[in-house]
Formats: structure tokens, sequence, C-alpha cells
């Protein structure tokens, strides 16, 4: 993205830190550091933040390690410190030298609790808030250069799947859920999807909403459960979908109906103007009409942007109203413990069309002949 789109995010964060009258803002890697600045290499022991006084410049520091990687961020000032220094002494000395008012400090909700404490003791008697405050309001609403990529990252998404299972899937009976997970991630990274990651689910595996993937195998007679991710240039894609290898029983197939239906109604429901909580009650409301609400366990979907997993979400007391920009999940599941669990996810864009569906993987239960 352009210097000038962060620029702008920096000044609206701002705006909202005079409001609430937050003097200083101090943001380390995070999805919040990529959101303000573009900056998305992984933090580590090394103290590196994005400082933003509420009057005049901001600056950035980091050690003398990343001097080349934080070159693109849009501050005015870099300081750099050797290891055998401290980063955070060195904020701390660098606001002295600029008279920075920090009685009230909001600082990254990601930020590790070392350097939390470290904070304390470099800025004695200063109120610390979350940056969430004066942040997330913002990510909410993706623009167009946001949705191009949550675009794109779904589309690869989708042909990153249709690789893996391949052109015979029962070639995959025998196989563990370890080596689908393996190829998965090899196929999304090969598409530029990078951090990926999934939970690969068999048979009774499945009734386990985030199941680890293990040794288990994939063998005829058994569902197959793929939720699976990662990001590009920044933005997530999140979908699940469902293969059965062998003949499904009744009442798997019943359920997968009921599924379908559900997530059906749950896009009725997410109409621009509509709260949030409206979708989870469409989707929810008929699982249970139809026996098998105990078994729906979680909330029916989750904001989706830089994080994979951010606000707000659709679930009951959730009243964000639906509007153009929003990005979020609609994810109806069942799970009936020691015998098999499925849902089905699509991840939804808001325009001012209205709430479409990202993915173009088909919805329909994948039975493979074996």
């Amino acid at each position: 993205m352009k210097k000038e789109v962060f620029l702008r995010r920096i000044e609206a964060v701002r705006a909202n830190m005079k409001k609430a009258g937050v003097d200083f803002l101090i943001i380390t890697p995070s999805s919040y550091m990529k959101y303000l600045t573009g900056y998305s290499i992984k933090g580590d022991e090394r103290f590196l933040c994005f400082a933003l006084p509420c009057e005049g410049e901001a600056f950035s520091i980091g050690n003398k390690l990343y001097e080349q990687q934080m070159a693109d961020i849009p501050a005015a000032e870099f300081y750099f410190w050797n290891d055998g220094e401290d980063g955070v002494e060195l904020l701390g000395a660098k606001c002295g030298e600029r008279s920075i008012k920090a009685d009230t400090i909001a600082i990254d909700p990601n930020m590790p609790a070392m350097f939390t404490i470290k904070l304390l003791r470099a800025f004695p008697g200063a109120e610390l808030r979350s940056a969430a405050e004066l942040i997330d309001g913002l990510r909410i609403y993706k623009d167009e250069a946001e949705s191009a990529s949550m675009r794109e990252a779904c589309r690869r998404a989708d042909l990153a799947l249709k690789n893996t299972v391949g052109e015979d899937p029962a070639a995959w009976i025998g196989k563990s859920e370890e080596e689908f997970l393996a190829k998965l991630v090899y196929e999304m990274t090969k598409l530029g999807i990078m951090n990926g990651a999934a939970c690969v689910c068999v048979g009774e595996n499945a009734s386990e909403p985030h199941h680890h993937p293990d040794k288990s195998l994939i063998e005829k007679g058994k569902c197959l459960l793929i939720d699976f991710g990662g990001d590009f240039e920044n933005y997530n894609t999140d979908m699940t979908r469902d293969l059965y290898f062998g003949e499904p029983s009744e009442e798997y197939l019943k359920v997968y109906d009921i599924l379908l239906t559900a997530l059906s109604k749950g896009k009725e429901a997410a109409r621009i103007g509509a709260k949030l909580q409206e979708v989870d009650r469409a989707v929810r409301g008929y699982i249970t009409e139809q026996g098998y609400g105990e078994y729906f366990t979680h909330r029916t979907g989750h904001g989706i942007g830089i994080d994979c997993h951010e606000g707000p979400s659709a679930m009951e007391g959730e009243e964000t109203l639906i509007a153009p920009g929003m990005c979020f999940s609609i994810e109806p599941g069942v799970y009936i413990p020691g015998r098999f669990g499925i849902r089905i996810e699509d991840q939804m864009m808001v325009t001012e069309e209205g709430a479409g569906a990202l993915h173009s993987y088909p919805l329909e239960l994948q039975v493979v002949r074996c």
C-alpha cells in the first residue's frame, strides 16, 4: 500500500487520541503495527516500536538488527539501540529530549509483558490504556485496497484447497491429518498466502471445533473437516469445507443440509443496516428448530482483516450495524462428541450493493467414492 494510506490512518488515530485524552501511543509488532505502518516483521525479545505523540511527529525505535526492515515505517525519525542496551530506556530518553507529554499512554494490546513492565518504570505515574479503543473502530471498515487484498486472498485459498484435494481425492485415504495440513500450507505458500494454518479433522476429531491436526488417518467411512486460511498482502482468508470418504450416514447428510440452510439464512440476514446479532439469531434459531442447537457451541462468525479473528462478531448482544467495508465470517457448525462434526464457513464482504461471499469453492458436501 502507498505511504499516503498509512499517513491517513495515523492522523485518524491521532484524532481519536485527542478525543480520548491520550497523550502518547506506543505500538509494537502486531496487526496494529501492520495497519498503521505496513511493518509486518514478527516481534521478538528486542524492543521495537512506532511511537506517536498526540502533538508532534511520530518516531520509531528498534534494535540495529532491524534498521533496513524498518526503513519504510512512516516515521519522521528513527532511533536504534545495540544488543546490551535497553530499547525501552531509549524510548523514555527520547521522550524526555522531545518534552513529550506522556501522562496517559495507549499501548499495543499485544505488547509482551516484559516490555509493559519496563514501560511502567520508564514512565512512572503514567496511566496505561489499550490502543485497541483508538484503532479497532477504524479497522472494521476496509477501504478499496484492503478489500482487493482480501478478495484475492480468498480466490487463492479456493485454488489452494482445490490443488490439495487433487483430481483423485481417494488418494488421501491412509494419509494423516498432518500430511493434509502440510500439503495445504505448501499450496497456500506457492500461491502467495503466508502464515498458512488449518484445522484438519478426521471423523470424531471433527467434533472438536478447533482440533489440532495429528497423526489420525483419513479413512473410508469418515468425514474430513478443513478450516483453513492465511494472509495475502497482510489480509486474511478464512473458510471451512467438508469431505466424506465413502457413504455418509443419513444423520450426517441431514445435519449437513441443516447447516447449508442455516448458512443461507445467515447470508439473508446480513443486510446493510441490520445488527450483527441478527445474523447469529437467523443461523442459531434455525439449527435450534431442527433439534441441534445444543451442538452449535460457538459464535456464528467473527470479523476478518489483518487478523483472522477480529471484531465485531456475529453473536448475540453484538449491536454493531452491518455497513459497507465490513468483512466477517458466517460459519454454522454442529459437533456431536465422539461421532462427527460439520462446519461450513464463508467469508463475507459488505459493499454498497450488500453482503456477498468471497469464496467460490463449492459449498456442497464432497462425497469421495472409494
